[in-house]
């Protein structure tokens, strides 16, 4: 039978991107079909970092004994295996592999730009030259010239499959293009909010504190298509949300050492150096949002720095405290009245923390002494209330196999369907595993898909 494409490929993103490259490599003609006027969607405005074990370039950093077994272990116990251990396992066994191709590619990584990223202790994190806009370029520079077709400003709106239930085309509005597999690379959902009000309720409950730093194409159109035809849901509730004071739409991640951060009884629960990949969740144990206190000294010698340019800065903080976002009392008694904390609980929090400034060692939490670390003395005091709340990416997304195969509700592969990126669920768990764990398995999985359609659709006409 004949048919428009062997494959089409919903979405140009960066899995989308490689999904197409690696079925044109295998052999496959490739139709790929983008909502927005240009490639790259989400990941064009990402830092474009690539999560892997055992690479040349750590190699070259020094990190000598790195292996996808030990990746494994620390993706696993970080998640308490909440996550399903054969996909986990494909992309630690593929992830060095498909980072030399991206390299070997001409995306640039330098040996200084390796770095720990999340709570690991090894160095897993790569940086590349040109952040995730190169990495894209790149990709869509090798697609040229070769048999890919690109469509933009087209949406797809559905799946169409034959009478044995596999994939034989899409739909865009009242068009069809025939293939023999499809590959849904869409992205997540982060800009929309019905289904984040659905799929991530923890970021919904933000409400107005609460943006989204992707694509507004990001609208999780895989989810419904998927869905129609029966496939299964993973990681309800899951995604990255970084911490915010709210007072504007700027992404900055961490906060600066200066500041004490307690819960809403006024009880310090976390280092406030805590990695960005585990900060929001440590908040939303506490109830979804935690006050960070400070006092005047601190405000006034609050300078612009590598952490923050545009919240925890003095002239800044001043300006929020008298339009009322911030907390402010001439007393730590007062103040916990304020943010609706327990006096007792605030001033002995406080009381412990300054002894321990004194001592110049964090006795509880182990926060590093040159991170900033400074009493809470003289008044008056502040608080800043403190939610997780700017949405980084979505976890909800199509259940898959280790070979990237959508799967239904019974457990079945529904034929010729393929999914990569943000749009699979089957992968993140309630923690992010560290800078380079969302992009770096866009990479993996969208090649990966690519090669598999390809086979697929081969063994049709075999």
């Amino acid at each position: 039978m004949a048919r428009d494409y062997d494959v089409v490929v919903v979405g140009a993103g960066a899995a989308g991107l490689a999904a197409a490259l690696g079925a044109s490599l295998a052999g496959a003609s490739v139709l790929v079909m983008e909502a927005d006027k240009q490639v790259g969607g989400s990941s064009r405005l990402s830092g474009g970092h690539f999560y892997a074990a055992g690479t040349s370039v750590q190699k070259a950093a020094g990190i000598l004994n790195d292996t996808a077994d030990d990746m494994f272990e620390h993706y696993m116990t970080l998640n308490q295996w909440l996550v399903e251990p054969s996909v986990v396992r494909r992309y630690c066994d593929l992830s060095a592999p498909t980072f030399e191709w991206l390299k070997g590619l001409g995306v640039e990584f330098k040996p200084e730009g390796v770095y720990c990223s999340g709570v690991s202790s090894v160095a897993r994190g790569h940086r590349p030259e040109g952040a995730g806009e190169r990495v894209v370029e790149v990709l869509y520079g090798h697609c040229e010239g070769r048999n890919i077709d690109f469509v933009f400003n087209t949406r797809v709106t559905g799946l169409v499959t034959d009478d044995e239930g596999r994939i034989c085309g899409v739909r865009a509005g009242d068009d069809v293009a025939t293939c023999g597999a499809a590959i849904l690379s869409t992205g997540g959902f982060g800009a929309n909010k019905e289904l984040l009000g659905r799929h991530y309720p923890q970021a919904a409950k933000a409400d107005n504190w609460s943006w989204y730093i992707g694509t507004p194409y990001a609208q999780g159109d895989a989810l419904a298509m998927a869905k129609a035809l029966d496939a299964d849901i993973a990681g309800h509730d899951r995604g990255l949300l970084l911490v915010t004071p709210g007072f504007s739409r700027d992404l900055e991640v961490l906060l600066p050492g200066w500041l004490v951060m307690v819960n809403s009884s006024g009880r310090r629960f976390a280092n406030e150096s805590s990695p960005y990949t585990v900060l929001g969740g440590l908040i939303e144990k506490e109830g979804g949002h935690a006050f960070a206190v400070f006092d005047e000294a601190a405000r006034a010698a609050a300078k612009p720095s590598a952490i923050s340019r545009a919240y925890w800065v003095n002239d800044v903080l001043a300006k929020q405290a008298d339009e009322g976002r911030i907390a402010r009392a001439d007393s730590l008694a007062e103040l916990a009245k304020k943010i609706g904390a327990d006096p007792k609980v605030l001033e002995g929090t406080i009381a412990r923390y300054n002894a321990d400034c004194e001592q110049g060692v964090d006795s509880v939490y182990f926060k590093d002494p040159t991170a900033g670390m400074r009493p809470v003395i003289s008044p008056p005091f502040y608080a800043a209330e403190l939610r997780p709340a700017i949405i980084c990416w979505t976890g909800t997304g199509l259940r898959i196999d280790s070979d990237t195969r959508v799967l239904r509700r019974d457990e079945s592969i529904i034929g010729g369907l393929y999914a990569a990126g943000e749009t699979v669920g089957s992968l993140h768990g309630d923690r992010y595993i560290g800078g380079g764990g969302s992009y770096g398995p866009c990479v993996v999985f969208g090649k990966l898909a690519g090669e598999q359609a390809a086979i697929f659709v081969q063994s049709l006409t075999a």
